[in-house]
């Protein structure tokens, strides 16, 4: 069972060792909370019944001047637990980019990359800005996280992360595993959509925008898409993220529980699914 969308900005130990960690988390990501031992993590995991998570970095270096968390301190982080699965990020706009995801991949061991193109100020569908590093991931077998639909952050932009700019990322690389984040909301039904025709798209569920995650759950994947959909065609799709620690993990993971759900397909979404997508599955 895997937590597919976590980002580790309240790790106390990290904190202490990298103070400005802290002010990144407030000020750039907008988390308020208090630190919070690596046990705590821990925890989340255990009362919500999973094994690991996916732990995301951003690197938005040229647009905020900060790397949340970089790809080394993600490193550092995994050595601290085996139950934390490392993803990179490299910035979009630095020169030979692609080469900092080959290092954080093939030297750091980071299984995945994550970009966000609200905070790091990009077009996905940038095709002649963008092909180096979606070449270079594509070639290194990753699955490529992109933040999806609404930003918390303050001073981003949406525009930069309406789903269908996905489109020809999909189409021009086939062999690229891309996840949207969040269900895109508000565009879920273009993330949908998306998933149902290309293969290598995928959404994770760490949406949650309004009251509760049970009642917001409910009503992207019970109202704006039938459950009829998700068991019938999207159940080898979608991967669980909770978005922790904006949201936390427990109530996620009750949350999809309760949806009604077939146990042979939360079975997918918690762990199957992710697992093909980091390769240990077929």
């Amino acid at each position: 069972m895997i937590d597919f969308h976590t980002h580790p900005l309240l790790v106390r130990e990290m904190i202490k060792k990298h103070p400005d960690l802290k002010r990144i988390a407030q000020d750039i990501f907008y988390i308020r909370n208090n630190p919070q031992p690596l046990e705590t993590f821990h925890l989340e995991l255990d009362v919500s019944g999973l094994e690991r998570a996916v732990i995301l970095p951003i690197d938005a270096y040229t647009t905020k001047q900060c790397r949340i968390y970089s790809n080394e301190q993600i490193a550092e982080l995994c050595k601290m637990s085996n139950r934390l699965v490392g993803f990179a990020s490299v910035d979009p706009h630095k020169k030979n980019a692609e080469e900092d995801l080959e290092f954080a991949v093939k030297k750091l061991k980071l299984r995945g990359l994550k970009l966000d193109p609200s905070l790091q100020e990009f077009y996905p569908n940038d095709l002649k800005f963008m092909t180096p590093i979606y070449s270079k991931a594509q070639a290194l077998g990753i699955p490529l996280i992109f933040h999806s639909g609404m930003s918390w952050e303050p001073k981003v932009k949406a525009k930069y992360s309406q789903p269908l700019l996905l489109e020809d990322v999909a189409f021009e690389f086939p062999e690229l595993k891309i996840v949207i984040a969040h269900f895109g909301w508000p565009w879920v039904l273009d993330s949908v959509m998306l998933a149902l025709k290309y293969p290598n798209i995928y959404i994770d569920t760490s949406c949650l925008y309004f009251d509760n995650p049970k009642d917001f759950l409910g009503f992207v994947m019970t109202k704006q898409v039938p459950l009829s959909l998700i068991e019938k065609s999207l159940r080898h799709k979608i991967v669980f993220g909770s978005n922790y620690p904006r949201v936390e993990i427990k109530n996620m993971a009750g949350a999809m529980r309760s949806l009604g759900l077939s146990e042979q397909c939360l079975n997918l979404i918690f762990s199957e699914n992710a697992k093909k997508l980091l390769g240990e599955a077929k």
